[in-house]
């Protein structure tokens, strides 16, 4: 995935289509997993920017500049805020969902943050690097902090989470950016994407669980 032209519309058909299927179980099952359940259709309209982005470096044209920012604005603005706001929205516990409502709230200021960088940007280069889209922002790049908290903004809230399921994509969410930054870190986010299949299939499981969790709750309430 991530690939090719080819590869990121093709990515992008299937993950619309399990997306649409997984909000509609989160629907039906457990609409508190409904922030979880909408990542399979983020990861699918970030598939097709790629694919614009693919088809500009072939095939240049006016405005292509544009895409190469949804792309970037997807990836830095949208996951810090969605993955705790998420995980608020899912989490039964009081304790932990005051943790991931703080964690939405840092996640809004590192997205104000990173989008008045991208606003003070000359521009988005993007080159090929070992099969993967590199993207190069030209501004001066972030202290380490922003970083690590970007990183810990979409990994803990998962990991972290009261679901089997979830913390199964947490961990393998991690590993794939480990794996991306050791394999190619110039085109570390557009490997990470891989990571998007995978969740749209785990996510479903997390829902089930979340719901099969509460049936089984009510029924240890009914029997006392």
């Amino acid at each position: 995935m991530c690939y090719s032209l080819a590869a990121s519309v093709n990515a992008g058909i299937a993950l619309s289509v399990i997306g649409a299927a997984t909000v509609r179980k989160a629907r039906l099952n457990d609409p508190r997993m409904l922030g979880f359940a909408v990542f399979p259709l983020v990861f699918s309209a970030h598939q097709f920017v790629e694919g614009v982005v693919w088809w500009s470096l072939e095939r240049p044209f006016a405005g292509e500049e544009f895409y190469r920012y949804f792309y970037t604005i997807i990836a830095f603005l949208v996951w810090p805020v969605l993955t705790p706001f998420a995980a608020t929205m899912a989490e039964a516990d009081p304790r932990r969902r005051k943790i991931w409502a703080a964690m939405t709230g840092c996640g809004v200021l590192l997205a104000l943050y990173l989008a008045v960088r991208l606003a003070d940007a000359d521009g988005i280069d993007v080159s090929v690097v070992k099969h993967s889209l590199a993207y190069d922002p030209q501004f001066e790049r972030p202290p380490l902090i922003v970083d690590i908290l970007y990183l810990g903004l979409t990994v803990v809230p998962l990991i972290g989470a009261d679901n089997r399921a979830l913390k199964l994509f947490g961990a393998t969410v991690l590993g794939a950016f480990i794996y991306a930054l050791i394999q190619n870190r110039a085109a570390w986010y557009s490997l990470w994407c891989m990571s998007a299949a995978i969740f749209s299939l785990i996510v479903s499981f997390a829902i089930k669980d979340v719901a099969k969790s509460d049936y089984e709750k009510v029924g240890a309430q009914a029997d006392s």
